[in-house]
């Protein structure tokens, strides 16, 4: 993945998370307000049906200004300019919380004007330390009564357990979130350094082994007749890793975002000098070779990269068994297809889906690989296609033999 995706992708997820966690705040505090001015109603009319039967049990008229002030969230003081009667305060004042459906514990206290002095029920136990701060004196001149709720605000978040889930839900979700991305940028981090190493291993091997070839051919001329075979021997080994270090370079260059140069290519003509050089490659009386169709256009492609993916698969099939391999090709207006189809062991159905993955290799009974390589071929056929804009596509029975069909866009 690019550096830009990535980045793309982490600000993306934050935006989104923060967008879910502000959310979550916005409502919960709107709920929160919503349900504080619920209850703070509902006690201003509670506490207001105690002052009307306070007045009507005392013959006197209501208030015109309201009596009730809120003193703090949770503290509501009551004015009635008059005693009050400490035996029915209580009962009024729970009746009519209960009738507005608060449950919640209260404490109250009266203050009396004439003794200058604040009174609390018999049933209200307030500490010492905390009347003052409670019941605060107002003034000294009028009969009031106070009424605290101690824990209003427990209470009010109490009502909240679905929030809180979602709460912790959203945590959760943030702390995975911040671990999958650190694994994410560990393992690219790993990726990159691991594509390097090959890179420069494959850079270091690849010139002493062309050294080798030179060497290894420049004796296989001059080599006398006991000694051609380890000559032949040494050749042939070279060749081989030569192979897999430019396939290694080869899957690595691919997995770069280098521009893919195309030029006007004659197919036809390509796959001629491809199977003339596998002629001479391989024993003509180990392979039988077919070329059939021909083309009449000149498709725009890059010809190293089309050439490099028929010779993986003329070499996969010789390397698994094929006796007569057959290149047929197709046109049409729009796209060319080039299939390879040799007389080999196939693939069973389970593997077909696989065999395109990077590194992956078919096992042999007892999950023997009896041909060597680094299970790459493949993967660098389909990855050159696509760089090309074209498909590959397999058609494979176990037994019977393998065509790989490599359909490349026209233009």
């Amino acid at each position: 993945m690019k550096n830009a995706h990535i980045r793309v992708l982490i600000v993306l997820a934050v935006l989104a998370l923060v967008g879910i966690v502000g959310t979550q705040v916005f409502w919960l505090n709107r709920a929160i307000a919503q349900q504080d001015q619920v209850f703070n109603h509902n006690v201003h009319v509670a506490l207001r049906n105690v002052v009307e039967s306070l007045c009507e049990a005392n013959g006197k008229d209501f208030p015109t200004v309201n009596p009730i002030e809120q003193v703090s969230g949770n503290y509501f003081i009551v004015r009635t300019n008059d005693k009050i009667d400490l035996a029915n305060l209580e009962y009024l004042i729970s009746a009519e919380i209960k009738k507005r459906a608060i449950s919640q514990d209260f404490e109250y206290g009266v203050y009396d004007c004439a003794n200058d002095q604040m009174v609390y029920a018999e049933n209200v136990s307030l500490q010492d330390g905390d009347t003052q701060e409670v019941i605060p004196v107002l003034k000294n001149d009028e009969y009031y009564f106070g009424v605290y709720f101690p824990d209003k605000s427990r209470t009010l978040f109490a009502g909240f357990d679905l929030w809180k889930f979602t709460a912790a839900i959203s945590l959760v979700v943030i702390i995975f979130f911040g671990y999958a991305l650190f694994v994410i940028l560990r393992q690219k981090r790993l990726s990159e350094v691991q594509r390097d190493f090959i890179n420069n291993v494959s850079h270091e091997l690849k010139t002493p082994l062309s050294t080798l070839s030179l060497a290894s051919s420049t004796l296989k001329n001059r080599a006398e007749t006991d000694n051609e075979r380890y000559v032949n021997i040494i050749h042939q080994e070279v060749s081989r890793l030569q192979r897999n270090v430019e396939d290694i370079l080869h899957a690595s260059l691919l997995e770069t975002n280098l521009k893919v140069e195309k030029e006007p290519v004659d197919v036809s003509g390509l796959l001629s000098e491809i199977l003339a050089e596998a002629r001479e490659k391989y024993s003509v009386e180990m392979v039988e070779w077919k070329l059939t169709g021909d083309s009449s256009l000149n498709i725009h492609t890059n010809k190293e990269l089309l050439k490099n993916a028929v010779w993986n698969l003329i070499d996969n099939s010789v390397k698994y068994g094929g006796k007569e391999i057959i290149v047929q090709l197709k046109q049409d207006q729009k796209s060319t297809t080039i299939s390879i189809t040799d007389d080999g062991v196939g693939i069973s159905p389970a593997e077909q889906k696989k065999v395109f993955k990077k590194f992956y290799r078919i096992p042999d009974v007892h999950n023997q690989h009896n041909q060597k390589g680094f299970g790459l071929g493949l993967h660098i056929v389909a990855t050159q296609i696509k760089k090309l804009g074209g498909k590959v596509e397999l058609d494979s029975t176990p037994l019977e033999g393998s065509t790989f069909k490599l359909v490349i866009p026209n233009g």
